[in-house]
């Protein structure tokens, strides 16, 4: 008995040890730090934090250097408005004044050399150079200049367009190339790549200015327009302005394009636009499409 007693407490004790190994391994165990816990949440709010700051920086670059390109670009088309580089209508003045000293000693030397037929084409030659210069050259207050033009807006209408001086400069240019000696074929091809680029570069405005037509909507939003680029409040534009116009309206214009715009609207001549010139030209479109025919499509 005394035996089974001692087994008993041994039992127990046994029990009471191996009780305390469990509860001595359960404390053993790690237990979340509050204090711990926090930390990494400050931590991780932080980073957050940094990438949206990060990400607001970016934004803030790219807006800035988004300004800085438009800046860039409407500094560059005033530039082109006032200096740019040799345009159709430099070209072309300068193929007029060729075509008409080559009129002068060409035509004598043919006919010494017994070719009425070729002096004769150069004296139209001549005629045609003359022309070019009263089209191109950047003189308006000559009465004659002015009575021409507009007799030439009156009666030769394609004449007061891009496309159109390029068929004609092209015509004259071809027409001299055919005397086939070395100085009429040199002022011909001249006058012919100076024709072909003004058809190209009145066409490309065109299509420039029928996106622009859209853009303008109805007649208050063009006369909205039209003051808030009249910068000076003079109740017209010059070129830089109408550059500025066209770029604000989603169709900007290199300085080959302005001076067909130009030569399109500017109906006087005298290198502004009024906004009766401008409206005149808005509202003369029978519909936007580009493959209308109608005069006022065609720069």
């Amino acid at each position: 008995m005394f035996k089974n007693k001692e087994k008993g407490s041994s039992l127990m004790g046994y029990g009471s040890l191996l009780s305390g190994k469990k509860t001595s391994s359960k404390s053993s165990l790690p237990t979340s730090n509050p204090d711990v816990e926090d930390e990494k949440k400050a931590l991780f709010d932080t980073a957050s934090k940094g990438a949206e700051a990060v990400k607001a920086a970016l934004a803030n670059a790219n807006a800035l250097a988004a300004l800085d390109s438009v800046k860039e670009q409407l500094e560059s088309i005033k530039a082109l408005a006032h200096s740019g580089p040799m345009t159709f209508r430099v070209m072309a003045l300068t193929g007029g004044f060729a075509m008409i000293f080559q009129c002068l000693f060409g035509s004598l030397g043919k006919l010494l050399s017994f070719s009425p037929l070729k002096a004769l084409i150069e004296v139209y030659c001549g005629i045609f150079g003359i022309i070019t210069v009263i089209l191109e050259i950047p003189i308006e207050k000559a009465r004659f200049i002015q009575r021409f033009r507009k007799m030439v807006n009156e009666h030769a209408k394609f004449l007061t367009f891009t496309w159109g001086r390029g068929v004609f400069y092209f015509f004259a240019g071809s027409l001299m190339f055919s005397q086939m000696n070395l100085i009429d074929m040199l002022i011909g091809g001249w006058m012919c790549f100076t024709g072909f680029t003004s058809i190209v570069v009145g066409q490309a405005t065109a299509n420039k200015l029928v996106s622009l037509r859209k853009t303008l909507g109805s007649e208050s939003v063009v006369k909205a327009k039209f003051s808030k680029m009249d910068a000076d409040s003079s109740g017209n534009l010059d070129a830089t302005e109408l550059a500025a116009l066209c770029k604000e309206l989603g169709s900007p214009l290199d300085h080959n394009e302005l001076v067909a715009a130009l030569g399109c609207m500017d109906k006087d001549g005298n290198g502004k636009i009024e906004y009766e010139e401008f409206y005149e030209w808005w509202s003369g479109f029978e519909k936007v499409d580009r493959d209308t025919v109608g005069g006022q499509l065609m720069v």
